[in-house]
Formats: structure tokens, C-alpha cells, sequence
């Protein structure tokens, strides 16, 4: 992704609209903190976005939920959907850097994090965030991995310059044994989280082609559409659940 202010501004206009960031469900979230070992009391949400995930959290435990996300625009969502679902006591909504979050260390008993710790590279996220972890604290993040050996070409070439730290599954639960974690269980999102991101997504950039017929950010995105919906096998989200040695 191209950093400079047209691009950003541009891509940013194709999400303003969407609830949604990134591939995801309700089932699935649910899923996830099932298969914890114990009920947490204190998460830390990193890259939380518009709190989709966050209210899922909020209404299946009585944990006090710090959300955090970089983008003033999804805090101000996030606050105001957890003030319209009743949930304003129990999320307290941050603005701040993944890389420079602004908490003690053993602050939560579980750090949650859908999709968003590739942006500071996984391994980095592993080392960094353990500090906040309670004793046994847990951790529940997805990341965008392949889920064959012989990815095509095209798909290689797409995924090597949008993310280029994308590998394999036991690469990651290698990661995960080397950063001072154990495994506690992993699944793939389903192709119905991956439908929630980008059917609404595609509409989006659709609608946006009339007005932004030379844009970048919206060819980008398309394309990326055009791969979720045609080489997804080779590729998806695994959702990682484990526990600080």
C-alpha cells in the first residue's frame, strides 16, 4: 500500500462507508473465545476498528474492554456504537499506535487482536504486546496466511507487495513457541467472514468508479476483490488462540 497523502485519502474514502475492515464474523469471534481455557476480566482489543468484534466481546463476557485503534474516525464509531448497545460502562475506546501502546505491563488477562497485528509484523506484535499479558494471560489474534504450498503465480506476486511478511501457518505457531506463548487451538475463517468484508466492499468501490475514475487506492482494492473471489483457497485468515509461558 502507497503511503502518500491522494492515495491514503482515496483509500480511506473507499472505507469510510464500512462498518467492516477486514474479514471477520460474529460466529467466529464467538468461536474463538470459546475455546479459551477461562473467562477473561480485563482485554485489551488491538486494532479494533469500528468495534464490530468489540461489542461481540462486550455482550458474551463481563470483562472491562480497552479497544484501541490508530484512526480517530473508528474510535468515534466504536464509542458510538457501544453507547447505542448499552455497552458504554464496559468499553473505554483509545485512540493510539499498536507500537506505542500506552498501558502498564500485566494490564489485561487477554490481548484480542482480528486482523491487524501484520501491520507491525506478527513476530514484532508477539514480542512487544506479551509485556501487557497478565501471568497465563491469553491471546487471540488472526493473521492472513497460505493454506497451500504452491500458491499461482499471480496470487504470489499480489500478496508479496501488499504483505509481504504473508507465510504458513506452522511458520506462525513456530513464531508464536519462540515468542514465550503455547498453542491453545487455531481454526480458518470461513469464506462467509471473507464474504462479510468483501461483498459490501465491492459494492463500495462500484459505487465510488463514476467518481473516482482514476484512482489508484480504487483499482487496488479492486483487484484485491477480484483475488478474494477467485484464488481464496489458497489463501485465508487463521485465528490464533494462545496462552504467555
Amino acid at each position: 500500500m502507497n503511503d502518500n497523502d491522494p492515495y491514503m485519502n482515496d483509500f480511506m474514502k473507499v472505507f469510510e462507508t464500512l462498518i467492516r475492515w477486514g474479514p471477520g464474523s460474529a460466529d467466529e469471534t464467538l468461536k474463538a473465545l470459546n475455546m479459551l481455557p477461562v473467562e477473561p476480566s480485563k482485554i485489551i482489543e488491538i486494532g479494533s476498528g469500528k468495534g464490530l468484534a468489540t461489542l461481540e466481546l462486550a455482550a458474551q463476557t463481563n470483562a472491562e474492554i480497552t479497544a484501541v485503534d490508530n484512526e480517530p474516525s473508528a474510535i468515534e464509531k466504536l464509542a458510538e456504537l457501544a453507547n447505542e448497545h448499552g455497552y458504554a460502562h464496559q468499553i473505554k475506546p483509545v485512540c493510539a499506535s499498536m507500537t506505542e501502546l500506552p498501558f502498564d505491563d500485566d494490564s489485561a488477562d487477554l490481548i484480542w487482536s482480528e486482523g491487524s497485528a501484520y501491520i507491525m509484523g506478527v513476530a514484532n506484535a508477539l514480542t512487544q504486546w506479551r509485556r501487557l499479558l497478565t501471568s497465563n494471560g491469553l491471546m487471540v489474534f488472526s493473521d492472513l496466511v497460505w493454506l497451500t504450498d504452491e500458491p499461482s503465480d499471480d496470487v504470489v506476486a499480489f500478496w508479496k507487495n501488499e504483505y509481504a511478511d504473508m507465510t504458513s501457518i506452522t511458520t506462525r505457531l513456530q513464531q508464536i513457541e519462540q515468542a514465550g506463548y503455547e498453542l491453545v487451538d487455531h481454526f480458518t475463517l470461513s469464506e462467509q467472514a471473507w464474504k462479510n468484508y468483501y461483498v459490501p466492499l465491492d459494492e463500495r468501490v462500484n459505487a465510488l468508479r463514476p467518481s473516482m475514475p482514476n484512482s489508484q487506492a480504487l483499482a487496488d482494492i479492486a483487484t484485491e476483490v477480484e483475488l478474494y473471489k477467485s484464488q481464496l483457497h489458497q489463501f485465508g485468515y487463521q485465528m490464533f488462540i494462545i496462552k504467555k509461558r
